[in-house]
């Protein structure tokens, strides 16, 4: 059950129309159905282009935010004098600064679908998470229900991620991307444009947790990750290095607790 968000023509914005041929007994006929859009967006940085997004291209205000935030370039929207995304021009978001910065001189590309990338190092260590956050079997069950059914691009086109943030009770916010890391980035966005606490919170993805996920879910502060599907190896360590509690192959009613079993109750 997700809190009231914004609709309308979100799953129209997110997906295109295509036509194809389908075979069913070895014979063709013609057919359409919604794919995932996919497009590339660049974003400038001071009148300086910095990065090229490869992305859905909805919620770009909150994906730029999100990612300016999660690589330390900002500390907050504050930081930001103007954020534009340009209309009349096919994939450009515009931001200016308050203060100069200098475009890091080390790009590392991630294990990202959709070419995902991150300045930092994927293997930073960072304070371990503390947190009282708990969840039980059922909640992790009932959550990953939730956010197959609130899934809006993915249920009416496939071929989209999507993840949530969570109190435990209900979903706060559904994200969809065909990139996995750009739905945390758009969810962290939002989150600080709207002042929407994330720390304490689980973060719920129907993507594969590699270290950009999970570095990303440390950078906001998140005590609970639940996937859909698998960890990598390295994410898994850093889980257990900064005490995150993590889930994963999440089917039916079960699923594997890869790190942070203590946070696992049975009341």
């Amino acid at each position: 059950m997700r809190a009231a968000d914004e609709g309308g023509n979100r799953v129209s914005a997110g997906s295109a129309e295509v036509a194809y041929t389908r075979y069913e007994g070895g014979q063709p006929q013609p057919a359409s159905r919604p794919v995932v859009r996919e497009a590339p967006i660049s974003l400038y940085v001071n009148g300086s282009e910095w990065v090229t997004f490869l992305c859905t291209p909805l919620d770009l205000n909150q994906l730029v935010v999100g990612f300016l935030h999660s690589e330390g370039v900002i500390s907050s929207p504050a930081d930001i004098a103007m954020l534009r995304v340009c209309d009349g021009v096919e994939g450009e978001v515009h931001v200016q600064l308050l203060n100069p910065v200098e475009l890091p001189s080390r790009r590392v590309l991630t294990s990202g679908c959709g070419g995902g990338i991150t300045f930092a190092e994927l293997a930073a260590r960072r304070e371990s998470i503390t947190s009282n956050q708990c969840i039980t079997p059922t909640q992790v069950v009932k959550l990953m229900t939730w956010l197959y059914q609130e899934a809006e691009i993915h249920n009416q086109a496939g071929g989209a991620h999507a993840s949530a943030l969570s109190d435990g009770e209900r979903l706060l916010m559904v994200i969809e991307d065909v990139g996995r890391h750009n739905t945390l980035d758009k969810i962290l966005g939002r989150c600080l444009l709207t002042g929407q606490e994330t720390g304490d919170h689980i973060l719920l993805t129907t993507g594969r947790v590699s270290t950009e996920m999970l570095n990303k879910a440390a950078h906001m502060r998140v005590p609970i990750v639940i996937s859909r599907t698998s960890p990598t190896d390295l994410a898994v360590n850093l889980a257990q290095a900064w005490e995150i509690t993590l889930i994963g192959y999440v089917r039916g009613r079960s699923f594997n607790v890869y790190t942070g079993e203590w946070r696992i109750t049975c009341s």
